[in-house]
């Protein structure tokens, strides 16, 4: 998965370029796109043109992270009494309430939770204001994306120096009177020193504890220097970036060394100035032990800065590489990129917001987009886009489907309507039925005692046009007389008649002259065709003649 972390700088668009897998991330790309200095420029605009031309180069899998100015929210320390995420992000809004300047209904909370102390929970609590994630988010739809994540600067730059991939620590605290006792710590401080501001995150062993927003920066210096050498702002920032430098020993110096040197260093005081306040009021909040101060960004480049700031603060103080602790594996495992003095210096909020979108759910990002702002599943956007047109075709084709069947049940039910109407009818007028007898169970009654009537006189009038079982015995007895011997009219003798429907069987013999197969040539011309068979006799009496048996149907209707 591509991941951008894209940092918006007053300076310059600062984009880190992250390849996320499985196995780990690994900045593919680092892209720095310097702003104009010239106050008389819309740097908004050329922030637009940059981001659009970057945008066009990637294609909707593309994930894009962004941040709000640090300024721009208001980050405090709290302990719950209890440990569940979802718990605290409901009593943020409520915890806060009279501690930001901000209107609660105009805000949006989140928090990044520290350390596990038993069953308390330090957690770093977010308010943004609705207006700065409106505006930040303007700004990417003019570019071209739709960022997935909007997280804050200082938490991003967090990312450099903390095991981002880790879950939440736990740690074993006394507790007394419901307190948690914190020992004095050793503790680390971090300076990134930017354009416009410099952002300060605090950490106790190992854990971040606060982050400071400073009202300085690196526009400071360049307008002192703009000042005190008469040039224009833009060879200001110039000089800034590539020869800025403050005295240790001004001896031997020349007096535009010295200049130069005062200039910046006096600029730098009023930083230390406020630092130093800020150090004082955390410590006692905190019982802290300042261990070491570690400078980045663009403004750390200035030569001797780190060691002129150890003896303003009288703590080592040193520009840090953030990116080679994570080259080594040392401080984020997993992330692979090829540092250099440029990159560690401007790159690290860019790169840190990067690694907000690849953070797992154990030790989730700081996301600002909820309520109105919530974005989008990407998913269903992409499917829709994809299916719209079949979507809307079968959608037209259920509603037609749907009015017609509603028309079609309309239909119907004005039909049985009707129908029951002629079945009103038909019983006052057929059946004699009215009243209570018009009833559906009455009618099936009489319709079922009709067809009754109309298959019993059916069947009668079969029963008329059959032949009788007498009918059939007087037609053997005809054909048996004329056909036997003149001399001897009785020359047939039978024994055995029987007629069940169709089916007639005789048994007897014949004492006159001649064979059983007279009689069968008899049978013949009265059964039907092909249905003669000769039996054995078995009810014949001894006697004259010779016996005959023989089973035949005949036709009983008329």
């Amino acid at each position: 998965m591509k991941v951008l972390g894209v940092d918006l700088g007053q300076y310059s668009v600062k984009i880190a370029e992250l390849e996320v897998s499985s196995k780990g991330a690994i900045l593919t790309n680092f892209y720095e796109f310097p702003l104009s200095p010239d106050p008389q420029r819309d740097r908004s605009l050329e922030t637009l043109e940059i981001l659009r031309r970057v945008s066009a180069q990637f294609d909707g899998s593309t994930k894009w992270i962004v941040g709000v100015p640090q300024q721009r929210v208001s980050v405090h320390n709290k302990r719950f009494p209890f440990r569940e995420r979802a718990k605290i992000q409901k009593s943020l809004a409520f915890e806060l309430e009279d501690d930001i300047p901000l209107d609660i209904d105009d805000t949006i909370f989140d928090a990044k939770i520290l350390e596990h102390l038993g069953p308390f929970t330090d957690v770093l609590t977010v308010a943004a204001p609705t207006e700065a994630v409106e505006e930040v988010l303007a700004v990417c739809k003019d570019g071209g994306f739709d960022p997935e994540i909007v997280s804050v600067e200082g938490f991003a730059l967090s990312n450099c120096f903390e095991p981002w991939d880790q879950p939440t620590p736990e740690r074993e605290a006394p507790v007394t009177d419901q307190t948690v006792i914190v020992q004095s710590a050793a503790t680390r401080v971090v300076l990134q020193m930017g354009h416009t501001r410099t952002n300060m995150l605090v950490y106790r062993r190992g854990t971040l504890i606060a982050i400071r927003n400073l009202m300085w920066g690196g526009s400071d210096i360049v307008n002192a220097l703009s000042q005190a050498f008469g040039i224009p702002v833009f060879e200001g920032v110039k000089v800034l970036r590539e020869k800025s430098f403050i005295l240790m020993n001004s001896s031997g110096a020349s007096k535009d060394q010295i200049l130069m040197s005062n200039t910046v260093s006096s600029t730098v005081d009023i930083l230390l100035r406020d630092v130093k306040l800020t150090l004082l009021e955390m410590r006692a909040t905190y019982n802290l032990h300042y261990e070491k101060v570690e400078l980045t960004g663009g403004v750390s480049q200035i030569q001797n800065l780190g060691a002129y700031i150890t003896q303003g603060l009288e703590i080592p103080s040193n520009v840090s590489h953030p990116l080679q602790a994570m080259q080594s594996g040392m401080t984020l495992r997993g992330v692979r990129v090829d540092s250099s003095q440029n990159l560690e210096a401007v790159g690290s909020v860019a790169i840190g917001l990067a690694l907000e979108g690849a953070k797992k759910p154990r030790n989730p990002a700081i996301n600002l987009r909820k309520g109105d702002f919530a974005r989008e599943n990407e998913s269903l956007r992409l499917f829709w886009e994809t299916w719209k047109v079949p979507a809307q075709v079968a959608a037209v084709a259920f509603f037609l489907f749907f009015g017609f069947a509603i028309v079609r049940d309309m239909m119907a039910t004005t039909l049985l309507e009707r129908a029951d109407e002629k079945i009103i009818e038909v019983a006052e007028k057929a059946a004699g039925k009215k009243g209570s007898g018009r009833t559906e169970a009455a009618l099936t009654t009489f319709v079922r005692e009709q067809k009754k009537r109309i298959q019993d006189a059916e069947a009668l009038q079969k029963a008329e046009r059959l032949n009788s079982a007498m009918d059939v015995v007087n037609t053997l007895s005809l054909k048996l007389t004329t056909s036997g011997p003149a001399a001897q009219p009785s020359g047939y003798d039978v024994s055995r008649l029987t007629v069940d429907n169709g089916d007639v069987t005789i048994e007897g013999r014949v004492r006159a002259p001649g064979t059983p197969g007279k009689v069968e040539s008899i049978l013949r011309d009265i059964a039907k065709a092909g249905t003669v068979k000769s039996q054995i006799p078995v009810n014949v009496p001894e006697g004259e003649g010779t016996a005959f048996a023989f089973k035949f149907q005949v036709e009983r209707s008329l």
